[in-house]
């Protein structure tokens, strides 16, 4: 496992490399298939924050908190990435239980209508951050698991399956839709 440290702040002291090393290390026991970890470490006005970003196996898994003090805002984010790969665990335990019609039946739940735009457009629109990701080939449901992970309300993604970009996205009703492309004439 590979721990890559950002600062953008210069009031890291060397007890916090140890301390977040040796907690780092510890976050193999929850799943042995982490690729690498990032740890970016940043200051607003008196907050510390710290954002940890995990690799594990494909699946990115973060986590965010922000306190007074650094060592204490680095457990609270930590703490939370431990709580998401156990759940993510656990849900891949429970999805290679399922049976190939359960499967197929929750994959067609999931194809709903894209939610209506609103009425009227904002004035002026500013694209205020771009953002790149690798899309890895993948089901429906493991999109869905990966933007929950993520704490989005959307995620593009690779299908597997059709072969096609697609877009897993949280209903209002706090289902899960799919938009698909319709490649016209």
């Amino acid at each position: 496992m590979q721990v890559i440290y950002q600062f953008r702040t210069d009031a890291v002291s060397a007890d916090f490399r140890r301390h977040a090393d040796s907690r780092l290390q510890a976050l193999s026991k929850f799943f042995n298939r982490i690729n690498d970890v990032k740890v970016v470490v940043s200051q607003q006005r008196n907050w510390q924050i710290v954002e940890i970003t995990v690799d594990a196996d494909g699946a990115l898994i973060r986590g965010e908190e922000h306190s007074a003090e650094l060592l204490s805002s680095f457990d609270k984010a930590l703490d939370r990435v431990e709580r998401q790969l156990r759940r993510y665990q656990d849900r891949l335990q429970s999805k290679s239980r399922q049976t190939p019609r359960k499967m197929a039946a929750s994959e067609a739940a999931m194809v709903e209508e894209p939610p209506a735009l609103p009425d009227e457009p904002p004035e002026e629109i500013r694209i205020v951050k771009t953002k790149s990701h690798a899309l890895k080939p993948m089901s429906p449901e493991e999109a869905a698991l990966q933007m929950e992970l993520l704490g989005h309300s959307f995620f593009m993604f690779f299908n597997s399956e059709s072969e096609q970009i697609n877009v897993v996205y949280r209903r209002h009703d706090d289902d899960y839709g799919l938009i698909e492309p319709e490649i016209g004439t």
